[in-house]
């Protein structure tokens, strides 16, 4: 607003028109100058966001894991899939692991009876050595008999004392005859057993071989199983369980999102 004109008219009602004189307007005061618009405050500072909360499916929480990129949320998922996928087979992959051992202790049971019988396969040893000395023994006597026979041939015929040898000659040819029937019926009775113990101790041990190359396969393959998913883990641990991820991430996998 300007004071001037409404000063001017004052001045002039006040004062009589015939003792008018010439004079110089007051002048007006100076218009105070108007009031600087107060500076707006800065805004409110915003609130530091809380920082992410994140964690590691291994537990670990070391530099080389803080090192890493966060897994991203599809990320995450595959690996939380891959983990219980490894669990359950590496909990399957055990329980196979009883059977075989139970196997095993069958082949030792096994092996214990074939040792037990490997002592009937001793004894037809044994028995054959006993025998083989009884036929040197015999085999012995016949030579003697022999040697008697071609020595009374040689002298020939005479006297009473040549009529004694004769007969005991004779009588020792009689006894090797019957000596050698017998051992030879004892030969075929103890070859025939011999034979099938020996038979039966053989297809034994073809069968507990035959129970440990099959073992010794189902344990191979059982191993071989094991190391892959030993390598299938190892990898994981360093893809996934070495990562951080954000728990928001997790919490919204576990509802389905």
């Amino acid at each position: 607003m300007k004071f001037t004109p409404l000063l001017l008219v004052l001045a002039c009602t006040t004062v009589p028109l015939t003792h008018a004189i010439a004079q110089t307007p007051p002048k007006p005061a100076p218009a105070k100058p108007a009031a600087k618009p107060a500076t707006p405050a800065a805004p409110a500072a915003k609130p530091a966001a809380a920082p992410e909360k994140t964690a590691t499916l291994g537990g670990s929480s070391n530099a080389a894991a803080n090192a890493q990129p966060i897994l991203t949320r599809d990320e995450l998922r595959a690996c939380l899939k891959q983990e219980e996928s490894i669990r359950t087979r590496l909990a399957e992959h055990q329980s196979r692991r009883a059977p075989i051992d139970e196997a095993r202790q069958g082949i030792t049971t096994q092996q214990e009876a074939l040792r037990a019988e490997r002592t009937q396969v001793d004894a037809v040893q044994t028995r054959v050595a006993a025998f083989r000395a009884k036929m040197e023994a015999h085999s012995a006597r016949v030579s003697k008999w022999n040697a008697d026979a071609e020595s009374f041939n040689a002298r020939g015929p005479g006297g009473p004392t040549a009529e004694r040898e004769r007969l005991r000659i004779q009588n020792e040819r009689t006894a090797l005859q019957t000596a050698s029937a017998e051992l030879e019926a004892e030969r075929k009775t103890m070859s025939d057993e011999n034979e099938k113990i020996i038979a039966a101790f053989n297809a034994r041990v073809k069968e507990v071989e035959a129970s440990v190359a099959a073992w010794n396969e189902r344990n191979q393959t059982w191993n071989e199983a094991g190391a892959k998913l030993e390598d299938e883990r190892k990898g994981w641990v360093s893809a996934c369980a070495d990562r951080r991820y954000r728990e928001d991430d997790e919490t919204a996998i576990r509802n389905g999102r």
